[in-house]
């Protein structure tokens, strides 16, 4: 996905070379009452161009007000019906030192996500919508006084002029979709905050012009712009590109869609390389609900268990098409422990065998390596600040202490699953404008659900053999699961350290 991008994104970063030195195009064009061809020669060489001007942007506290300078490289002019293809496009917005104090009081120490901006491209009396809304911006630590600049850069689309006449280019509201990190890296409370930077009235809003050209014989047609290219390449952060991570997670959906439709990044979207750090030590509780369809009932993980968190090992961005725009993505990892060993509390159960003998029997549940956890992080539609995390681990399933119908049944001390099982969740949450967090995220906890499938048993029985029946009579896929996460003790949750409180399951 993002070297085949690559290589689109190089082609193109070519033609705008060879542009920038003055490429002549040749354009032809049918002269009416000579029946002859005629050769338009149209010089396209690029020139940059930058504006300045006054915003005022909505930050916690109240309004605040910023400078945005906005710099391009436009051609001088094209023949209609040529794309103008904007430049070395950046978008800087400066924050004065009251409004970069107050994203320093929700404990960041760094600020990165995006810029985007929504301006609007106009010829004569025709106009359209100019979503330069792809533009990214590195992490940055905040300054500890004075302001502070937060600037995106990245590809636009192109836009197409039909007919002849000055093409103008002006600026419009201005988003910052901002991810918030302390010094440890961690998320802040809550870790996103989206600013909207509106412009101060009375302002000539233009940020360059292009002479285009007339064609004979061209449509006149109001000018048109291209959905959003993929975006341009980055260099590697530091930290190199880490080793293997689990799939990305869930990118957001589109209003009035089904979020459970979408289970990754879309394959559009560009996906970044990662920055490996180290992980960042956390813990809290787990508890639950595991049904064992086959059996109609559900094993109840009533005791919670202690799991232990390595917060964001890794970090990466998929940039997406215009209605997604940034996902920002963090991997963690994360282990059980009980006893000395990676495993959850043992679970009694209780079930009606193959529907009319009564079973009691003692599961312990055993992670065969650290569950992997990828948590994307986006804003929605409304400004709110909306998390989906997956999580995938493989469980060992053994039985213990089993009786039927009162009567002790002894299945030895090896009686589990023949290999993992597979264990999948998902999370949703959003943090709300006061910053309270809706649903599950990563540092606060709530419910997880998914499905798990539980494979044929093993070793099970001393003098006969009870594979075939714990098999028969346990295992299959379809098995809901429901846990419920308490909040972490972290280094961004100190309130909660070193004894976070347990979490009450739910159904």
């Amino acid at each position: 996905m993002g070297s085949s991008a690559s290589g689109g994104n190089r082609a193109r970063r070519t033609w705008a070379r060879a542009a920038s030195i003055g490429a002549v195009v040749l354009v032809a064009g049918l002269v009416p009452g000579t029946g002859t061809g005629t050769v338009i020669a149209v010089d396209e060489g690029v020139r940059p161009v930058r504006a300045d001007f006054g915003y005022r942007c909505a930050l916690p506290g109240g309004p605040h007000p910023a400078r945005v300078r906005v710099a391009a490289a436009l051609p001088r002019q094209v023949a209609a019906g040529r794309p103008v293809r904007p430049a070395d496009v950046r978008v800087a917005v400066e924050l004065p030192a009251e409004a970069v104090a107050r994203l320093a009081a929700t404990g960041a120490a760094t600020a990165h996500g995006a810029v985007r901006l929504a301006g609007r491209v106009t010829q004569g009396d025709d106009s359209a919508d100019l979503p330069w809304t792809q533009l990214t911006a590195p992490d940055r630590a905040l300054p500890a006084t004075g302001p502070h600049t937060v600037e995106g850069a990245g590809a636009v689309p192109a836009v197409t002029a039909s007919s002849g006449g000055d093409l103008t280019f002006s600026a419009g509201p201005v988003t910052l979709d901002l991810l918030l990190r302390r010094a440890d890296n961690t998320p802040t409370a809550p870790p996103g905050l989206s600013v909207t930077c509106e412009p101060e009235t009375g302002q000539d809003l233009a940020i360059g012009r292009v002479a285009v050209l007339a064609v004979p014989g061209a449509d006149e047609r109001p000018p048109a712009v291209d959905e959003p290219p993929p975006a341009v390449d980055e260099p590697a952060p530091p930290g190199g590109q880490g080793g293997a991570t689990p799939p990305g997670p869930a990118r957001p959906p589109a209003a009035g869609e089904d979020p459970g439709r979408r289970a990754g990044p879309a394959d559009e979207c560009v996906e970044l390389p990662p920055t490996t750090q180290d992980p960042v030590p956390s813990h809290g509780w787990i508890a639950g609900f595991a049904n064992v369809l086959k059996l109609g009932s559900a094993m109840y993980i009533k005791d919670p268990g202690l799991m232990k968190v390595g917060m964001a090992k890794a970090t990466q961005t998929y940039q997406c098409p215009r209605d997604d725009g940034l996902v920002f993505t963090m991997y963690s990892d994360a282990t059980f422990s009980y006893g000395g060993k990676p495993q959850l509390p043992p679970v009694p159960s209780t079930f009606l065998t193959f529907g009319f003998m009564p079973t009691t029997a003692t599961a312990e549940l055993t992670l065969d390596a650290p569950m992997e956890i990828a948590t994307g992080s986006y804003f929605s539609p409304d400004g709110q600040f909306s998390e989906v995390t997956k999580a995938a681990a493989k469980l060992w399933v053994r039985l213990r202490d089993v009786k039927v119908n009162g009567t002790p049944l002894d299945v030895g001390p090896a009686c589990r699953t023949a290999r993992p099982m597979d264990l999948s969740l998902t999370g949703r949450g959003w943090y709300d404008a006061e910053g309270r967090p809706h649903g599950y995220t990563v540092v606060t906890g709530g419910p997880l659900t998914g499905t798990a499938g539980i494979p044929e048993f093993s070793g099970c029985g001393v003098t006969e053999d009870l594979d075939r029946l714990f098999t028969a009579a346990l295992s299959g896929g379809g098995n809901h699961v429901k846990m419920t996460q308490g909040v972490l003790c972290s280094p961004g949750q100190p309130e909660f350290c070193p004894d976070p409180p347990k979490p009450k399951p739910e159904r």
